[in-house]
Parts: structure tokens; C-alpha cells; sequence
């Protein structure tokens, strides 16, 4: 009955747009209520969710992300990966798929990645002769590996419910994140190389490559100082997430792209995002909270272990039942949700934790770009100012093809583990 209601009223409140930590909340005080449980139990679970030191690492990369992009900093990523592949066919879809892979890099948000390369390719792409639509779909897609390629907000936050070392996490998303990159090039290209009405760009020679290069070259560092001293153990992950702040506030003011106005803005948007997350982690904290007090993950976890006959029938339940859940629901909160229902029957199967981190991670990133509450494509939808019924008819391609790559992942463990092995 109780957890019925808990369901039920969730279901409802996001039915009729109520935002994700709201609807939370007041699910999870109606459960309490029920229950019987003081309300003090609120001001509690909020306070030991956010009493982690890890926790720190999500409001400073996400400053970082910010201060690189303010700083002007996407548009050189956006210049070099033009001059690496804009010659090609389908040369700036490319342009925007590589670039979004370097921002992902520096960011590990979503969100921030389509922000970013989508303010700098809308406009070269609409000139070039690619139909908007198409450009709004390759900029969301494209924005999938925010989530992925570290360092990424979600593995932060599956590593803190789980105890699995982020820095683990952080090596076993590279390949995966290149997976993802490569099949949507070769999807652009697919795509674009029978449109007549595009443009493509002449080549301008190894000298261009190299001054791009040598522009972008600092950018650049930024993730391979912060990933090297992750790997090294000269810092953790959260520790990092400061150097980052520190690297790009540096680079920033050094190029003169950064200004105090601009240093405003850049702190002003990662306050409201940040709080964005923590807000929806809060109330997920205490929705989690209240289904182990019932018991659910418990239920949940050995009604899966008894039902599903194999680990690969397992995975494909949880590849099913994510997906659903990413369409639906804010990744965030589907992490600290999920992870503590699903894990359990995980190990039970004897799945390595940290290849059920990219999976879950996968999952809900591809959440972000598919209908109907997926955030990339009303991000896209603003930038680009197309409609999202006319974003999801071209963006299905791309989602079959995250697809393909989810059950690769998901079945190939070496993907994700061997350049972990390789480090321990």
C-alpha cells in the first residue's frame, strides 16, 4: 500500500510536469507520512548526502566546464577539429561530434557539451547548407558523451552510492566514450553523404592543423593534467575538479578571453547547476532512503536474482528497464535511485562493479536524447530554435546507434576493463 502510493503519486506529479526533485520530495513525504516516520528524517538524509567529500568534485567541474567555455575555449576546440576533418564529407557534423568529445572532456556534463558546441556550430552548420533539424539532432546526440568520457558527473555520482572507486570509473569510461564518438561520425557520414545542398569546406593545409593545434594546445592539457594526476595519484577526483578551476581561470586570464564580467557569468550559471544537482540528489537521497527502509531494493533485488536465469539475461533486463527510466526521469536522480536497487542483484550475478557503472551510465545518458523529457533535445531546441517534433524525427538514427554501442559495452566487458587492468 505504502509503496504503491510512493509510485503512484511520483508517476502523477511527473505526469503533469511537476520538476523531478520536487516530485521527489513530496513522494517521499507522503511515504514518510504513511509510515509513520518524523519529518526530522528529511533535514537528516539531507545532511549526511551531502556530508561526502566526493560530492565536491560535481560543483567544480561544473565551474570548470563553465569558466572553458566562457573563456572562449570551445571555439578553439570547435577550430581544431574543423581543420582535422572539416574537409571530409559531412565535415562540420564530424566538426561538432569531435569537438563535443574534447568539451566532454573538460566539462563531463551533458548538458554543458551541447550548450557549448551547439552556440558555436548552429551557425556554420545552417550556412554550410545542413538542414536544421539535422543540425539540432547531430549537436544532441553528440552531447551523449558529457555524460561519459571523464570526467563524468554520473560516474561521480554512481561511485559515491556504491563505493566503487571513481577513479576506476573515470578509466573505464574512456573507451567507451571513443566507441560512442567513432559510431556517430560514421553514422554523420552516412547521413550527409548523399545531400546535395551541403557545402564542403576546401582543405586548407597541415599549417592551419598546426596553428589550430598550437591554439588549442593548452585546452587540451586540460584533461590530460587533471587525468594524469588522477592516475598517478598525485590528486583525487575531487581534488582534481579544484586543479581544473584553478588550470582554467589561468588559461582563461592568459588568453585575455576571460574577463570579471564574463568570470560573473561563468560562477552564476554553475551555482544554478550545481544547486539543479544537488537539489534533485537531495530529494533522490531521501526517495532512496525510504525504499530501503521498506525494504524494496531488498524485494526488488531477490525477486531479479530468482527471475532472471543468467548475467546476460540480467544485463538485458537492466538495458531494458533503464532505458524506459532515462526517457522519463533526470539522470541524476535515476543514479542514486536505481543504483541501490539494481546493484545489488548485479553482484549477485557477479558483474564487475565498475562495468554496471558505465552500463547504468550509458543507459541513462542515451535518456538524454530520446523523447519525451530528454534534456539535450530541448537544449538543441533552444539553440537552434527547431521544434523538438522536428529534432526527433532525425535523431532516431542516432539512438539506434547508442543503442548498438549500449549492448556492445554491455556485452563485451573488455571495452570497458581492459585499460583498467592495463593501469592496475
Amino acid at each position: 500500500m505504502i509503496v504503491a502510493a510512493i509510485f503512484v503519486s511520483l508517476i502523477g506529479l511527473m505526469l503533469i510536469r511537476v520538476p523531478i526533485a520536487v516530485a521527489l520530495g513530496m513522494s517521499s513525504i507522503l511515504g514518510l507520512y504513511l509510515s509513520d516516520i518524523s519529518l526530522e528524517i528529511v533535514v537528516q538524509q539531507i545532511v549526511s548526502s551531502n556530508d561526502s567529500f566526493p560530492l565536491l568534485a560535481i560543483p567544480f567541474f561544473i565551474l570548470a566546464g563553465e569558466i572553458m567555455s566562457t573563456g572562449g575555449m570551445s571555439q578553439r576546440l570547435v577550430k581544431l577539429a574543423s581543420s582535422l576533418v572539416g574537409h571530409f564529407t559531412g565535415g562540420l557534423g564530424a566538426v561538432a561530434i569531435i569537438a563535443s568529445s574534447f568539451f566532454a572532456a573538460l566539462s563531463g556534463s551533458n548538458a554543458a557539451t551541447v550548450a557549448a558546441i551547439g552556440g558555436v556550430m548552429n551557425g556554420p552548420m545552417s550556412e554550410k547548407g545542413y538542414r536544421p533539424a539535422f543540425t539540432a539532432a547531430t549537436i544532441a546526440a553528440a552531447g551523449v558523451t558529457g555524460m561519459i568520457i571523464p570526467p563524468s558527473i554520473l560516474l561521480i555520482l554512481y561511485g559515491i552510492v556504491t563505493g566503487v572507486s571513481i577513479t576506476d570509473l573515470f578509466i573505464a569510461g574512456f573507451i567507451p566514450g571513443i566507441l560512442i564518438c567513432l559510431s556517430l561520425l560514421v553514422l554523420n557520414w552516412f547521413q550527409t553523404r548523399r545531400e546535395t545542398s551541403i557545402e564542403i569546406q576546401p582543405f586548407l593545409g597541415s599549417k592551419h592543423i598546426f596553428d589550430s593545434l598550437k591554439e588549442a594546445f593548452w585546452p587540451l592539457m586540460m584533461p590530460v593534467i587533471i587525468l594524469t594526476g588522477i592516475y598517478g595519484g598525485i590528486f583525487t577526483p575531487t581534488e582534481s575538479a579544484i586543479v581544473a578551476v584553478l588550470y582554467g581561470l589561468i588559461i582563461g586570464f592568459a588568453f585575455r578571453e576571460l574577463t570579471l564580467k564574463s568570470l560573473y557569468t561563468a560562477f552564476f550559471k554553475s551555482v544554478l547547476s550545481a544547486s539543479i544537482v544537488m537539489f534533485i540528489m537531495n530529494s533522490a537521497s531521501v526517495f532512496a532512503w525510504l525504499l530501503t527502509f521498506n525494504q524494496i531494493p531488498q524485494q526488488i533485488s531477490a525477486y531479479l536474482s530468482a527471475t532472471a536465469s543468467s548475467q546476460i539475461v540480467y544485463i538485458l533486463f537492466v538495458n531494458l528497464f533503464l532505458l524506459m527510466v532515462g526517457t522519463m526521469m533526470n539522470a541524476a536522480a535515476a543514479i542514486v535511485i536505481f543504483t541501490s536497487i539494481l546493484y545489488p542483484a548485479a553482484q549477485t550475478f557477479g558483474i564487475d562493479p565498475v562495468l554496471f557503472g558505465i552500463i547504468m551510465t550509458v543507459n541513462l545518458s542515451i535518456g538524454t536524447v530520446t523523447p519525451p523529457l530528454g534534456v539535450d533535445l530541448f537544449i538543441a531546441s533552444a539553440i537552434t530554435n527547431v521544434s523538438i517534433e522536428k529534432i526527433i524525427q532525425h535523431v532516431w538514427p542516432y539512438i539506434l546507434v547508442l543503442i548498438f554501442d549500449l549492448l556492445l559495452i554491455s556485452y563485451f566487458p573488455p571495452l570497458s576493463l581492459a585499460l583498467l587492468k592495463i593501469f592496475h
